[in-house]
């Protein structure tokens, strides 16, 4: 079933700008394979939580900074060029969405990243902002 919306309706009248449609008009086959297609509203909450966990510049080096295996918080601080109680924030945080775990080791606390998901992730990004560059 296709249900349609004229231009002339005060909904379609405020929408008009070039990235929506001029009309409304939904194919239900179409709209339910897209419903199928989506994750549970738990997956999608800790997908965009993960998200979160990378949207700050500082806690995407860090995760860069593992990606060569486990360092102490001394070391990732020295190599993102934050103070230890800085690092060790990003790092609580980026633990807490699991994309990195912690062990003791004597005095220290060494890190790792928790799956290399998120490097593929970060590269694809990376290859992604690349191919805008050259465009």
């Amino acid at each position: 079933e296709v249900r349609m919306e004229t231009e002339n309706t005060p909904a379609a009248i405020e929408t008009k700008e070039t990235d929506r449609c001029g009309v409304f008009s939904t194919d239900e086959e179409r709209v339910q394979q897209a419903r199928d297609a989506t994750p549970s509203k738990e997956v999608v909450e800790s997908i965009a939580a993960a998200f979160k966990a990378l949207s700050h510049p500082s806690r995407v080096r860090i995760l860069r900074a593992l990606s060569g295996g486990e360092l102490c918080v001394c070391e990732i601080s020295e190599v993102v060029g934050l103070s230890m109680s800085a690092t060790s924030h990003q790092l609580s945080l980026l633990k807490s969405q699991r994309l990195v775990r912690s062990r003791n080791d004597g005095k220290l606390v060494q890190y790792s990243l928790s799956d290399r998901f998120v490097l593929s992730l970060l590269d694809d990004c990376v290859q992604h902002l690349n191919q805008e560059q050259a465009r």
